[in-house]
């Protein structure tokens, strides 16, 4: 049975549960920096970079099928389940034998049997916590999905305190600990379903077919959206030293907190935009929620944009400097992405995540060439210039499409209302 609840009250449970995640992903991040250095911080980064851009492909969609299913009651959890662990075995089993073969390529002579079989084990176990999680997300059990991310940052936490800092295992221990935080998750996320469902691997015609045609769709449409994000730095690791992206890496994961907000309410967005009556009734939310965001974001973006070169000398030390450079160069970028990340899982979730296919191809292909192009003549700040162009263009084009679709003006997308403001005054009322 999908449990109901009040959207107002998730967002916010949510965003506080992400501020504490984004304040623990900052102690990390800080800590990994010192502790590895930019070499070692290089290596990490682009040694899970293609198993995440395959599992979010692996995903096949079927996190966001499951949710539209269980949350539409067109099958039961049960039934949904079971289809999707016989997938996951199947999607598991290619996606790891794609990601060894990319690990014994020449190019990546730096990792060593250690690190492969820690991607390895990696992948199959994020897969599936990305399956559980659409089952949670159908019977908008939010508030557990609030729990594993708190869970993440604890293990994350401890895991890096423990294995790199007092045992000093170096790039071992932090990606053992990226694993971990996976298990975890996977672990949580067992216990909580099996309260409403068996763990049971049974093929049930002709649900997984029906999962596949329903998340084919999601999973291009996240593939080509993750593969934006990060190929950047699968670029860079082909054509920049090991610590160069490093500190790359630094500044890309300090400037991409900032939608770290938006993707929380993404998670809450999709779940209730499943279940709604209407496609009015979800789009309006949608832009409400945007409007609301674009505007707080752009004064974090002004104001982390005037602090980062003292912010990031000061607690990351001289050495990552130019990670300074590379956040004010990907911040506007960062901020106009904002618009997809918050609509595309509004109209996924209604059953057109190809509107996130087609507009973000032609960014895709625009990141790629200006990578290319410009990575040899200004290093890391080619590769931010580079990013920041394809987000706005995406970002931008996503909002058009989007406002074409639902009948609605572009600047009721994006410029906040009087009454928006009413709305969480009534919220913050109610919390009370």
């Amino acid at each position: 049975m999908v449990e109901k609840s009040n959207t107002g009250i998730d967002i916010i449970l949510t965003f506080g549960t992400k501020l504490i995640f984004l304040g623990g992903s900052f102690i990390i991040s800080v800590l990994l920096a010192r502790l590895l250095g930019p070499d070692g911080k290089g290596v990490v980064t682009a040694l899970f970079v293609v198993p995440n851009v395959m599992i979010s492909l692996a995903d096949l969609g079927v996190r966001q099928a499951s949710a539209y299913f269980i949350g539409r009651n067109i099958y039961s959890v049960q039934d949904v389940l079971s289809s999707s662990l016989v997938l996951w075995i199947i999607t598991s089993f290619i996606s790891t034998i794609v990601v060894l073969s990319y690990y014994l390529m020449p190019f990546t002579s730096e990792y060593n049997h250690w690190l492969i079989l820690i991607g390895l084990m990696y992948v199959p176990t994020k897969i599936l916590v990305f399956y559980f999680n659409g089952i949670i997300q159908g019977q908008q059990k939010i508030g557990n999905i609030n729990i594993k991310v708190l869970l993440s940052f604890i293990t994350n936490l401890l895991g890096v305190l423990l294995l790199v800092w007092i045992l000093d295992f170096g790039v071992y221990g932090a990606a053992t600990v990226t694993f971990l935080v996976a298990f975890s998750s996977l672990i949580y996320f067992l216990t909580v379903i099996r309260k409403t469902a068996r763990i049971e691997f049974k093929y049930i015609k002709p649900i997984p077919k029906e999962m596949f045609k329903k998340g084919i769709a999601f999973a291009l449409a996240l593939f080509i959206l993750q593969l934006n994000y990060k190929i950047d730095i699968v670029i860079l690791e082909n054509m920049v030293s090991a610590s160069e992206v490093g500190i790359y890496s630094v500044g890309a994961h300090l400037a991409e907190l900032i939608w770290q907000l938006p993707a929380a309410i993404s998670v809450v967005l999709f779940a209730r935009s499943a279940n709604s009556k209407t496609d009015g009734e979800a789009s309006l939310r949608s832009a409400r929620l945007l409007r609301l965001s674009l505007v707080s974001l752009l004064f974090v973006v002004m104001i982390f944009g005037l602090a980062s070169n003292f912010f990031v000398t000061f607690i990351y030390g001289i050495e990552y400097q130019q990670s300074a450079q590379v956040i004010n160069l990907l911040l506007p970028g960062v901020l106009m992405i904002v618009i997809s990340k918050i609509l595309h899982p509004s109209l996924a979730a209604r059953g057109y995540p190809l509107y996130g296919l087609a507009v973000f191809i032609a960014p895709l292909m625009i990141n790629v060439v200006l990578n290319l192009i410009l990575i040899p003549l200004y290093s890391v700040n080619g590769a931010a210039i580079a990013s920041t162009i394809s987000y706005t263009i995406g970002g931008l084009t996503y909002g058009i499409v989007y406002a074409k679709k639902e009948h609605m003006k572009l600047r009721d997308l994006l410029i906040v209302k009087k009454e928006d403001f009413i709305l969480i005054i009534n919220i913050l009322k109610k919390m009370k």
